[in-house]
């Protein structure tokens, strides 16, 4: 994998810790600066302080799930237009407001094909 630049911030959110490191590396290696949250309500405070260009959520999180989460950034003016993707071993849910949706299990190169074209880049 080849890191082509900065590709600016992603924030990926998944209750997994060995997810959670796993794609942070994999954005990283990528270019992206990726920040990480464990919940929905810390992914919300990140995003206030931060405000990363991408946001990638597993579905099924403590408290909020990842279905909300997406719902809440799609429906803030500030915010309607930042790229949030949805990830999940469960299968796709059936209304969400996220722009694009992941099954897991995923290999490396999947998932850089997934997220590829929200950062802009073409392999």
């Amino acid at each position: 994998m080849t890191n082509i630049g900065n590709l600016g911030t992603c924030l990926v959110i998944d209750d997994e810790p060995a997810i959670l490191r796993l794609v942070a590396v994999i954005l990283r290696d990528l270019g992206c600066d990726a920040l990480t949250a464990r919940d929905a309500e810390s992914a919300l405070e990140v995003i206030e302080k931060q405000d990363p260009d991408l946001v990638l959520s597993d579905v099924k999180l403590p408290g909020m799930d990842g279905v909300e989460l997406a719902h809440r950034i799609k429906c803030d003016a500030r915010l309607d237009n930042k790229p949030v993707l949805l990830m999940s071993a469960f299968g796709e849910p059936r209304k969400h407001d996220g722009d694009a949706f992941l099954a897991k299990p995923f290999d490396i190169d999947g998932l850089i094909d997934f997220v590829s074209p929200f950062l802009g880049t073409n392999r």
